[in-house]
């Protein structure tokens, strides 16, 4: 089984940035590993569209199919993980539940590294959130190449 420590120390450096920028969510999208930022975190990879989800509080959930539920869950990294049946219906409803004021996704202009969430993915997903939930996203290039270098990547 993968040593999952390494991945463990990230998720709470990503945190702790989380905290002091004021970013309430970091939200990674993804569908058969199209998203390279999973390598580094949360360091599991799903075959099916999974979510993993990052509170500032600490808060750690991943949603995931049934098929790659699993995976996550042995990981021990997150505090709960939702198998899905719907999984726009239940990554809106998570989103809902928690009421993120500013959510981090991973985009961006200027860091190729922070920018694997795909503009087909961020479509589709703001088209099952629309009209539900008002938040401002930003990029998680205001911390991921901080905890990269704090972690030697």
């Amino acid at each position: 089984m993968k040593n999952f420590e390494f991945h463990n120390r990230v998720i709470h450096d990503v945190t702790e940035k989380l905290k002091e920028l004021d970013i309430d969510l970091f939200l990674i999208i993804t569908s058969e590993g199209s998203d390279k930022m999973t390598r580094f975190i949360p360091g599991v990879d799903t075959v099916g569209s999974g979510a993993f989800f990052f509170t500032k509080e600490g808060k750690r959930y991943g949603v995931a199919s049934a098929i790659d539920a699993q995976d996550v869950e042995e990981s021990g990294l997150f505090d709960e993980v939702i198998r899905y049946q719907d999984y726009d219906s239940t990554v809106a409803g998570l989103l809902k539940k928690l009421n993120p004021k500013r959510v981090a996704l991973d985009f961006s202009e200027t860091d190729a590294e922070c920018d694997g969430l795909t503009l087909g993915r961020y479509e589709y997903y703001k088209a099952h959130i629309k009209g539900q939930l008002e938040f401002l996203e930003v990029s998680s290039d205001l911390f991921i190449p901080q905890v990269k270098a704090v972690n030697h990547q």
